[in-house]
This record gives C-alpha cells, sequence and structure tokens, in this order.
C-alpha cells in the first residue's frame, strides 16, 4: 500500500508539472515537456494521454520544422476542460469574473464595493449569481476553483478576513460565504496586493524575475512581495502592509487613528486635499477631482510642484527601504502614478540617484501591465494553478 500510495503521489507531482508547464508557456510538444521535466518520454506521453482523455489537454496540430522528418504534435490546455471564478474585492469595486483555463474572460460583473460584514456578505452572493447567469454557458459542476483577492490581513487557512480597514470587516469568513454558494469547490484567498503582485511574476511586467516588489498606491496603498518566485505573506498574512507605517510625526490623521501614516502622504484623496487647500489659500482654480489636479501638475502649473516634489520624496524612500531590505529584481508600480509620465520620471530618476550599496538602474522600476484588474487575474492565476494537479484534474 505504502508503494502504490508513493507511485500515485509521484504521479500527480509530475501532472501537477505539465499542467503547469503548458499554462505558463502556452503550446508545447511532447518533446519539449520531456527535456524540460526530465522525465522519460514514456512517462510523459502516457500522462499526456491521459490528460487528453480527461479532456484537460488537446493536439493543435504539427510544429512547424526546418527538417524533413516527422513532425511534433503541439499540446495545449484544452481552454473549456473547466472554469475558474476570479473574485477581486478593491478600493472602489467589486468584480467578479468566469474565466477558461486559458485564464480568458467569459463573464464579469463590476459594481460598487459594500461595506461590513453583512452588506458584504449580501453583495457577495449576488455578484456570484449574476456572474453565472451571465456565463449561460458555464454550468456549476464545471467550476474548477474560485480564487478571491481581498485587501486586509488574512488567514489563509481559515479563509477569514481578520481585519480590513478600508472595507470595515472583521473576522470575516470570506470562504464560508462563498462556499455556500459552491460547497464542494476548492477555493483560495489571497492578499489583493499579493494577488496582483503575482500576476506580475507570473505574466506581466516582472514575468521571469524571481523577486519583485508590487506597490498599488491610489485610495489606499499597499504592497504585495514575491520571494524566490512564490508570494510571501509574512506572519498569519500581514506582511507587506504598509500604508500605516508612520513617517511623519506632525502629519494628518490616518484613517486609522495614528498622524502621519504614509497613506496620508502618498494616497489620492489626502493629496487632493493638499492640492484644494493650496489652491484657496493662492487663489487659484480649485481642482475638482484628483485627476484634475495630476493633470494641472502634467501640465506645469508652478503652484502644485512643492506639494507633489514632498510625495515624490515619500515615494522615494518608501521605495529605496523596500529595495535596501529585500534586493529584489524589480520594483513594479501600480496606480495614480503611472498615470503621470511627469511624476513617473522624476521617480525612475530619484531611484537611480539614490545612494544604494549597489547601483540601481531605472529599469527596474516597472509600471504594472494589469492595472486595477491585477488582483483579479492574480487570484484567479494562483487558482489555476492550485487546481493543475491530478488530485483535482477528474
Amino acid at each position: 500500500m505504502r508503494v502504490k500510495g508513493n507511485l500515485q503521489l509521484m504521479k500527480e507531482i509530475n501532472t501537477a508539472m505539465i499542467m503547469n508547464l503548458l499554462h505558463r508557456e502556452g503550446r508545447m510538444t511532447r518533446a519539449e515537456l520531456t527535456k524540460i521535466t526530465k522525465l522519460s518520454a514514456t512517462t510523459v506521453s502516457a500522462l499526456i494521454e491521459e490528460l487528453i482523455g480527461k479532456n484537460f489537454v488537446e493536439e493543435i496540430g504539427e510544429k512547424p520544422s526546418a527538417g524533413a522528418g516527422r513532425k511534433a504534435i503541439t499540446l495545449q490546455i484544452n481552454k473549456d476542460g473547466g472554469y475558474v471564478i476570479g473574485i477581486s474585492f478593491g478600493n472602489r469595486y467589486l468584480i467578479c469574473a468566469v474565466l477558461n483555463l486559458h485564464g480568458q474572460l467569459i463573464s464579469e460583473y463590476k459594481t460598487k464595493i459594500a461595506f461590513g460584514n453583512d452588506s458584504l456578505a449580501e453583495q457577495i452572493h449576488s455578484a456570484l449569481r449574476e456572474c453565472m447567469d451571465q456565463a449561460e454557458s458555464v454550468r456549476s459542476e464545471r467550476i474548477k476553483g474560485i480564487g478571491i483577492s481581498t485587501p486586509g490581513i488574512i488567514d489563509e487557512q481559515e479563509g477569514t478576513v481578520l481585519f480590513s480597514s478600508l472595507l470595515r470587516l472583521t473576522n470575516f469568513n470570506l470562504r464560508r460565504q462563498v462556499a455556500a454558494f459552491f460547497p464542494d469547490v476548492p477555493i483560495k484567498i489571497v492578499n489583493d496586493s499579493n494577488a496582483a503582485a503575482f500576476a506580475e511574476h507570473y505574466s506581466g511586467a516582472g514575468k521571469d524575475k524571481s523577486s519583485l516588489v508590487y506597490f498599488t498606491i491610489n485610495e489606499g496603498i499597499g504592497a504585495g512581495i514575491i520571494l524566490n518566485g512564490q508570494i510571501h505573506s509574512g506572519y498569519r498574512g500581514s506582511a507587506g502592509e504598509i500604508g500605516h507605517i508612520p513617517v511623519d510625526s506632525q502629519g494628518e490623521i490616518c484613517n486609522c487613528g495614528q498622524r502621519g501614516c504614509v497613506e496620508t502622504v502618498l494616497t489620492s484623496p489626502f493629496i487632493l486635499k493638499r492640492c484644494q487647500d493650496a489652491a484657496r489659500e493662492l487663489g487659484v482654480a480649485v481642482p475638482a477631482d484628483f485627476e484634475e489636479a495630476l493633470a494641472r501638475y502634467d501640465d506645469g502649473e508652478a503652484w502644485l510642484e512643492p506639494i507633489f516634489d514632498r510625495i515624490l520624496d515619500a515615494a522615494r524612500l518608501m521605495i529605496a527601504s523596500a529595495v535596501n531590505f529585500m534586493s529584489p529584481e524589480a520594483v513594479i508600480i501600480e496606480g495614480w502614478m503611472n498615470r503621470s509620465a511627469k511624476f513617473s520620471d522624476k521617480l525612475s530618476d530619484a531611484m537611480e540617484k539614490f545612494p544604494f550599496p549597489f547601483p540601481f538602474t531605472r529599469d527596474r522600476v516597472l509600471q504594472a501591465s494589469f492595472g486595477d484588474k491585477g488582483a483579479l487575474y492574480g487570484s484567479a492565476t494562483i487558482m489555476l494553478q492550485k487546481i493543475f494537479s491530478a488530485s483535482v484534474l477528474d
């Protein structure tokens, strides 16, 4: 029995390795899979035939080659072999989507986010119903997994949001809410910044980089960390919670109650207030919203320069601290900074000039590829990786 159990475990590991390679690379031949996995050609062929029989892998024709010999057959994951659901809880919106096994959207439902345990629980159920209604061709039994991203500190084992100041959640069992709709489907819950960081590492701006730090800076601020190709969540999932690090003891009161958190310097609501207060004091036109303030800064209005210079200095110090502490291959930024070519260029210059122990080139500061949908794609991708194992593919 022990030998049989060990053989089954090895089969599951080898199948998962093949499926993950096909998922990441898109298309490969049996020979390429054999070379990379270092499995025997016989083992690879047997596993592929089993996966084809289960409708998870398909042959899509001969691979072009210069030789006159027998052409290799190209394989890929059958995109319609199953589906996953991605759910993203963001600063402003809840997004629920059904995706195929290639990560392509089948349906998407987006609504303004609800706040508090009870309101969000109700919204989750209505969003799942709406999203499945839109995906008319997808039956519930074809859903192979659900990936969820949310701000806050998460107990991943229990599937509970321990605390989220942004969503006003305390000890909110997110897994239980979703399992009420899909009782027998695997569910994976990750912090939103971690999910977005993984999406960038897996197929975005940080693809093929084994370590990176991802910053999202909009109405709130957070960070996701990838180390050795894996999400680093830290003790009880609290790694990357940088928004409430105090940087100015005389600064403004933060939403958390502290004074001068980094969130009060870098996030759009606080920046807008600072710009509006300065405009009134100087007697210039008061910007109606943050986008107007940012556009006027880009257009060169001199009164905005000292405000954004302070923001630049805080961003420079925050990122430099992360670089000095972790030495990541790349720093990836998502948020309002990417909408200002002027600010982005100044930030890259500032990072290049910072006195690091080793030279830091500006090409290590990258803009996020997926924008505000990074967490959605990241949670879905993490779930796709999870289901690509023999124990789930049945």
